[in-house]
């Protein structure tokens, strides 16, 4: 029950930022325009980060790519996912008891 809501929560929190992403910035506005709006070397240090603690083949094949995607498809992302997580505990029986009475 408390998952549930905390999914559901979670998928509308992330709905709401991906509407505010795409209706603040250009709708091609990449993440990595978004994230280095402030400050230009906060993608130099979450490469050193990503690099230091892990490989490079997650750097070049998965931060990269998240990276040059619409800055509103990760939350919309995020938001499916935790949604469907929502649904799919919502929607989970439990074990049926048997209706047999004992004697």
């Amino acid at each position: 029950m408390i998952a549930t809501r905390t999914l559901a929560v979670l998928a509308a929190a992330s709905f709401v930022a991906a509407f505010a992403l795409a209706t603040l910035f250009s709708p091609l506005t990449t993440l990595a325009e978004v994230v280095a709006r402030d400050d230009g070397r906060v993608m130099y240090a979450l490469h050193d980060i990503i690099v230091a603690h892990s490989s490079t083949w997650l750097w070049d094949n998965l931060a990269m790519p998240m990276l040059l995607r619409p800055a509103w498809l990760l939350p919309v992302t995020l938001g499916v996912l935790f949604a469907g997580g929502a649904t799919t505990i919502a929607t989970r029986t439990g074990v049926p008891r048997s209706h047999r009475r004992r004697s």
